[in-house]
């Protein structure tokens, strides 16, 4: 009965946690911990207590798991976990690492007891990888949050391992391997896939780099914070140092559908420092981002006295280089009689199909330096219609500015979104639309574009059906290369007849040269390349970091071992696909495969057929050499 009405105590406090009702769920736990003097609730009362702003205390509840004068405290994982966050927070570095190691340590026994004696590890233990690796985040030790992402790779139960190990990556300057997590967590957040494209404009150097915290902000959360900015000068300047917030900021921006957009670019770099002068320069310099995005990095620069008023401003835009003369164009906010006879004679042109006259009329409204919106909003519609939609699009943003809820800019706009192939943006312009009036005047377009947007989304949901389907055949595929034979100090040779045609066409393709026409050539061209040293160590150069580490894991053990015990370090090929010449393995062992460093295949040991990973019997000497081993 007991443990029955316990039970129920955590439930309360879990849910109390999850809302951030800290104060609540202590004394849920609290209650619980009276009526059952479990490990496990005592866990949860610390991180409430902690979460409550009391580490101290927190680390008084944890006190009776970490008595060293006690052999079996009962304490998990979990405790020790949440003991080096506490000890953190308090700067007590030097206790923190040991507990963290203690967690560590506690975990992998407990992976090795659970294995021996039920052959399986519970989903309750595994959640564990995700205390352990937040416990090394907080403690700034992003190589130990990736190693760790990589060693427990086969039990993770938590998309936020995943997370964790994006952010270490980032961090380290591994932005192509944060961009394919962040990749595999868009189903998660569409937030993700923004943060996967900043990780390789940042790779690229269009972005400067930064660090990032670990705490995650939902969209939600997210536009909370950005509303209490621009309400305060101070929790601006606060929110645009913090590294995870200025990630999600730029991964928003980078939509291309926030009405804020201008706002949080300039903020990003009037309020960034350094950093912030670095990214204002390089949105100036990029034809990727929008001219709006130009302004507002340039209005940036000259608040924070960089760039000089009243001068022009170079700038990347269509390709080419300009000077760009920021001018104010007041907004005419009053209706205006003479320029409302403008408008009308406009939309008279479009009718007898005269737009290019009816554009050429409104352009003149716009030279004449009057922003008169009913004039901006029809002139962007007749260049929809011609077809110039980026044109069109500029001045949109410009007028969502201004009026981010107005319905006929809003429908527009999710026209415009429609035309250019973005059905979920057309969506969401669509879905803002909330004037009773406007709605039952254009009630027949409405449903019209709907029907459309409709039509659009299962047309792409369908493509996205058969993605899946072809990349199920292509992990199939794939599948049946890794069962080929392979002995464990097989030759380059034996190793390149195992893969692929197209797999030979892509290596070959990768070290520059002519793949030949027939596959047995493609085989003799890639061993004699690799056969060669000058041409080893240059391939070996270009690898990054994580691919050398894999090659001498494998060297280290005579050149070959067991492929569960590569991926479980390393992580899995799975997702790797089948056609590599089209598109790159992402895995470190796919693609070490992919240039034939590396051969996977199944060997006979001690009677039994095993898949293994190993590196070409002639290769392994000269790679020793290279890589200093």
């Amino acid at each position: 009965m007991k443990v029955n009405k316990a039970e129920e105590l955590v439930l309360k406090g879990r849910e109390f946690l999850e809302k951030g009702d800290f104060r609540a769920a202590e004394k849920a736990f609290a209650a619980a911990l009276k009526e059952d003097n479990a490990v496990p609730t005592r866990n949860n009362l610390a991180l409430a207590v902690f979460m409550a702003g009391e580490p101290r205390r927190a680390l008084e509840i944890l006190k009776p798991c970490l008595d060293p004068e006690k052999e079996d405290t009962g304490a998990n994982p979990y405790t020790f976990a949440l003991a080096a966050r506490i000890h953190c927070s308090l700067g007590q570095e030097d206790q923190a690492r040991r507990r963290l190691q203690q967690a560590v340590q506690s975990f992998e026994m407990g992976l090795s007891d659970l294995r021996r004696s039920q052959g399986q590890v519970p989903h309750s233990f595994r959640e564990y990888t995700v205390a352990i690796m937040l416990a090394a985040a907080e403690l700034g030790e992003h190589r130990q949050v990736f190693e760790l992402y990589r060693r427990w790779e086969s039990h993770h139960v938590s998309w936020e391992n995943k997370l964790l190990a994006a952010v270490a990556c980032f961090n380290l300057g591994r932005y192509r391997r944060a961009a394919n997590l962040w990749s595999s967590l868009a189903q998660i957040s569409g937030l993700f896939s923004g943060m996967q494209q900043v990780a390789f404009l940042v790779e690229r150097g269009v972005i400067p780099p930064f660090q990032m915290g670990y705490k995650f902000y939902s969209k939600e959360k997210l536009q909370a914070m950005i509303k209490e900015a621009a309400a305060s000068e101070e929790a601006r300047r606060q929110y645009m140092q913090d590294g995870f917030f200025r990630m999600m900021l730029l991964a928003w921006l980078l939509e291309g559908n926030s009405p804020q957009a201008f706002r949080g670019m300039y903020d990003l770099i009037y309020y960034g420092d350094e950093w912030g002068e670095k990214l204002g320069r390089q949105v100036l310099n990029d034809s990727g981002f929008s001219p709006a995005l130009k302004i507002a990095a340039a209005e940036a620069l000259t608040a924070r006295g960089i760039l000089r008023e009243d001068e022009p401003v170079p700038m990347v835009i269509d390709g080419e280089r300009r000077l760009v003369k920021i001018e104010t164009t007041p907004v005419l906010p009053e209706p205006d009689e003479e320029l409302d006879g403008m408008v009308n004679r406009a939309i008279k042109l479009q009718g007898e199909g005269k737009i290019e006259e009816a554009v050429e009329m409104l352009l003149g409204i716009f030279r004449e330096g009057k922003f008169y919106p009913p004039a901006m909003v029809t002139l962007a519609n007749l260049l929809r219609l011609k077809g110039d939609l980026d044109e069109a699009l500029n001045i949109m943003e410009m007028l969502e500015q201004l009026e981010p809820d107005n319905p006929f800019l809003l429908f527009n706009l999710s026209l415009l979104m429609l035309e250019k192939g973005e059905v979920a943006k057309a969506r969401q312009y669509l879905a803002r639309i909330d004037d009773p009036e406007f709605e039952k005047e254009h009630a027949e377009k409405l449903e019209a574009l709907e029907r459309e947007i409709e039509r659009k989304e299962n047309a792409v949901l369908l493509s996205e059906m058969s993605e899946m389907i072809m990349r199920a055949y292509e992990e199939d595929e794939r599948r049946k290369i890794e069962e080929k034979p392979l002995p464990v100090d097989a030759p380059l040779s034996r190793g390149l007849k195992n893969m692929p045609a197209h797999w030979l066409e892509g290596a070959c393709i990768y070290y520059g040269f002519e793949p030949a026409r027939q596959r047995r050539q493609r085989e003799e061209q890639l061993r004699q390349f690799l056969s060669r040293r000058d041409n080893l160590e240059k391939a070996v150069g270009e690898l990054e970091e994580e691919e050398r580490e894999l090659l001498k894991y494998l060297l280290q053990r005579g050149g070959w071992s067991r492929l569960n015990a590569v991926t479980r370090k390393f992580g899995s090929l799975e997702g790797d696909g089948y056609f590599w010449q089209e598109r790159e393995p992402e895995s470190l062992l796919g693609f070490l495969w992919s240039l034939g460093l590396v051969m996977v295949g199944k060997a006979t040991l001690e009677g039994r057929r095993v898949k293994i990973a190993t590196i070409p019997l002639e290769l392994r000497q000269p790679l020793r050499e290279i890589l200093g081993i």
